[in-house]
């Protein structure tokens, strides 16, 4: 059964800012989720163990999306940005990809891959996606 992904559908991201935030660019590439989780595991002491590790695993698939689907080499930056904002964290991952449209997973729920924004769906408050030159995922994520 494929999982509906509506949620992503004619929002943008949010506006505002704060002081807690970590921006990075990395090289795409095989390794580019490893950094980037390694990043957010160095940088993000002022968030709660549980808010951490949702945050690396949301973060990772986006990551590994922007290399598999958004053409995201070694010679290629992706952009992550995190910042607080209220009741959570808000979090874009941008790559120089073509842009999508967010859908239903297609693959059989026994095949591997596929999951990350079943995920991104799942476990965020809000989500999108904005294309304007390069491909911008965006979330919030609530605090536990």
């Amino acid at each position: 059964m494929a999982h509906p992904i509506a949620s992503a559908r004619h929002l943008k991201p949010p506006a505002g800012g704060s002081n807690k935030r970590l921006q990075l660019a990395i090289a795409g590439g095989v390794r580019a989720p490893e950094r980037a989780r390694a990043w957010l595991q160095s940088g993000a002491s002022w968030l709660s163990a549980d808010l951490s590790s949702s945050l690396a695993l949301l973060v990772s698939e986006l990551v590994n999306n922007a290399v598999r689907h958004g053409g995201a080499g070694v010679d290629e930056l992706i952009e992550i940005d995190v910042r607080a904002i209220d009741g959570g964290v808000g979090v874009e991952v941008t790559d120089p990809g073509p842009g999508f449209a967010p859908a239903a997973r297609q693959c059989a729920i026994d095949e591997p891959g596929g999951w990350g924004l079943v995920l991104v769906d799942q476990m965020t408050e809000r989500w999108g996606v904005v294309h304007d030159g390069r491909t911008r995922v965006w979330f919030e994520l609530a605090s536990t």
